[in-house]
């Protein structure tokens, strides 16, 4: 059982269950371009074991918590991190924020939307993950860069699915395939033009889709005209010139209709605010006259086209207020000479005039979208209490919904902590809140990674305390805490990831040890590397996820090494998340990379697996994160971009419809 433990009668029946004959299975290679292909069928394992032609079933689907692929209740007033911004020929306003391509006219009213909700087109393969740019055809087809699902999706003017270009949920370096693509443009051909980020250049194709040219140079980041470090954005002028937000290198390449480098604005490797340099440029656009640029000096920065010289800014500086910019990450302008700039955490697109006077706001300042508790914007972690009732937390990086929410074991929501969307510093918010637990007398400990702190509630949602003095490296200190668990005597263990090492304290929060070394990775037994998640048994024995050296680490109550699991060349793992333990001290086991739970015996030997199909569905998951395990046996998993929690009973033998609504 994960974070916490207690006697319980149940103990008999799930040793019962999963004391089978001692099986195992084959070795499977990870990928460096893309995802393991894993069925419930084929599942990784260590060199050592043989396999099995299928693995015995002891865990069932029971419930979802949560809405299928629903991180929040969309609407038409709210705009969720706006990465990208484009006009269509009528004039209208698409807008590529976290879940969806929205369409707006220039007064605001909204006029389709493409997300989650749309019909006819949604499978497994054709929902959104973070889109990052939006852009239209010269017939009024939709562009939209998919960036964390690897591909760009083409629709038609009602929203129906015509092509998709590179494969969803793979990555890599060929050219049928991209890496973190971020910005979409077309010229005057048809051409369609789009950046690569990780992959460190544009990739061009023709009308009907097929691979034409690269600009740049693949995998190569560089300084000189032939490379890029980080293209983010794109645009295209009248005369079919190229611009290029080229992010880390701080600058803005242009180029002809031929691809041959005409000029640069800013200075390559050279950050900066005065107005001859940017700050991670991220968006550019090109009208008649003008070149703009928004950049990380929260701003966009105007130069005459012909000459490219300074002409003037806009935005005043960092804030919310009319003019100012939270991160402007996209800018576009209307044939009229109307600007429109994404305002990414500002969660807004603020429009601007041709004389740049302000006008009007698209979406609600600061407030990114309307929820509720029974919706889960990217679950990472999950815990149950000694009564069952369950916390999850909303976190992982930019874009989840940074919430604690308590749930009665029915699913009826208890109170939730944070704001919905929106990272704070003071004890009502969290900062990428990656892991939770309980305690024996069910007080809860969130793991609040970007403030460096694990902060303490009672079990009705009061906060209480406050454990870690910021960040660095010395004792109460952290670099990204990431996982939490508490024993039977109260001692806390915080898996301190970036500082490669897992801090432990007392039940007064005093500094007891460290387990790894404080700042550095390693892969022998005496280090960690990044370990994500940490765990307490009922003998006190210590779990740690070793996620880089893809491994689980055993220590016992002395914090004295016992034994891997996984790890070397055993190819068992591909990122481990989380980690739990049961009261029979069965390990449960969650990867980044593949979709499923490994099962093992106390003694590492392989049991089962839990789901091991990409997608929606019961038995399926979407990169399966916290996991944990109650006094019954019943697991518990949070399901990070399907937006869900599922709980597998074990040994059941009856297999129950997958419920969207987490009601009684």
């Amino acid at each position: 059982m994960k974070k916490f433990f207690s006697v319980c009668l149940a103990l008999v029946l799930i040793m019962g269950l999963l004391q089978v004959s001692s099986l195992s299975h084959t070795a499977q290679g990870s990928s460096p371009t893309g995802v393991i292909p894993v069925s419930s069928e084929e599942n990784a394992g260590s060199t050592s074991m043989s396999a099995p032609s299928s693995p015995p079933k002891l865990f069932w689907y029971e419930r979802t918590f949560g809405e299928i692929e629903a991180p929040y209740i969309p609407d038409a007033d709210h705009i969720h991190i706006p990465q990208g911004v484009g006009l269509d020929a009528a004039g209208n306003l698409w807008v590529a924020e976290s879940a969806r391509a929205l369409k707006y006219t220039a007064n605001g009213t909204l006029l389709m939307s493409i997300d989650w909700t749309s019909s006819g087109w949604l499978t497994d393969n054709t929902h959104f993950i973070n889109p990052h740019d939006v852009a239209t055809d010269s017939t009024g087809n939709i562009w939209v860069v998919d960036y964390s699902a690897h591909r760009v999706v083409k629709f038609d003017p009602s929203g129906n699915l015509l092509l998709q270009l590179g494969t969803a949920w793979e990555w890599g370096p060929s050219n049928a395939l991209f890496n973190g693509p971020t910005g979409v443009a077309l010229d005057s051909l048809g051409n369609t033009y789009i950046s690569d980020f990780y992959n460190q250049r544009v990739q061009v194709f023709d009308t009907g889709g097929a691979y034409s040219t690269t600009i740049g140079v693949t995998g190569e980041p560089g300084c000189d005209n032939t490379h890029f470090n980080g293209p983010y954005h794109v645009a295209i002028d009248d005369d079919d010139n190229l611009y290029v937000a080229d992010s880390l290198n701080h600058r803005v390449q242009i180029f002809n209709a031929s691809h041959a480098h005409i000029a640069t604005l800013g200075e390559c490797g050279v950050p900066g605010s005065g107005n001859d340099h940017f700050s991670s440029p991220l968006g550019v656009t090109v009208d008649a006259n003008r070149i703009y640029v928004s950049e990380g000096n929260n701003r966009v920065q105007i130069f005459n086209r012909a000459t490219r010289a300074y002409q003037t800014t806009l935005g005043t500086g960092w804030g919310s207020g009319d003019d100012q910019f939270k991160g402007p990450n996209d800018v576009v302008v209307d044939s009229a000479g109307n600007i429109y700039v994404a305002d990414q955490w500002n969660h807004r697109v603020q429009k601007y005039n041709s004389s740049l006077v302000y006008v009007r706001t698209f979406g609600t300042t600061n407030v990114p979208y309307l929820t509720d508790g029974y919706h889960y914007n990217q679950p990472v972690d999950v815990a149950v209490d000694a009564d069952g009732n369950i916390a999850i937390v909303e976190g992982l990086w930019g874009g989840g919904g940074e919430r604690l929410i308590k749930l009665t074991p029915e699913g009826i929501p208890l109170f939730t902590v944070g704001e919905p969307g929106i990272s704070g510093f003071d004890v009502d918010h969290f900062f990428q809140p990656f892991g939770v637990a309980f305690d024996l007398s069910g007080k809860i400990y969130v793991a609040d990674c970007g403030n460096n702190r694990v902060q303490i509630f009672s079990k009705q949602g009061v906060w209480g305390a406050t454990l870690g003095t910021g960040s660095g490296t010395g004792d109460y200190e952290f670099n990204c805490p990431s996982g939490v668990a508490v024993d039977s005597s109260g001692n806390i263990y915080v898996s301190d990831g970036n500082n490669h090492r897992v801090q432990v304290f007392d039940s007064n929060r005093l500094y007891v040890a460290t387990i790894g070394v404080s700042g550095e990775p390693g892969s022998d037994n005496s280090h960690l590397d990044w370990p994500n998640d940490v765990e307490v048994d009922a003998s006190g024995n210590i779990y740690v996820a070793d996620t880089f050296n893809s491994r689980v680490q055993i220590f016992d109550s002395s914090r004295v090494w016992q034994q891997s699991l996984g790890g070397g060349s055993s190819n068992l793992f591909w990122e481990p998340n989380g980690v739990a333990v049961d009261l029979a001290g069965n390990i449960f086991v969650t990867e980044k990379f593949n979709p499923r739970v490994q099962v093992f015996d106390s003694n590492l030997n392989f049991r089962t697996v839990i789901g091991g199909v990409r997608g929606n569905q019961a038995d399926q998951f979407r990169q399966p994160h916290g996991v944990d395990v109650d006094a019954a046996g019943n697991v518990y998993v949070a399901d990070l971009l399907n937006h869900r929690v599922e709980k597998y009973a074990p040994g059941s033998l009856q297999f129950l419809p997958v419920v969207s609504r987490s009601t009684p």
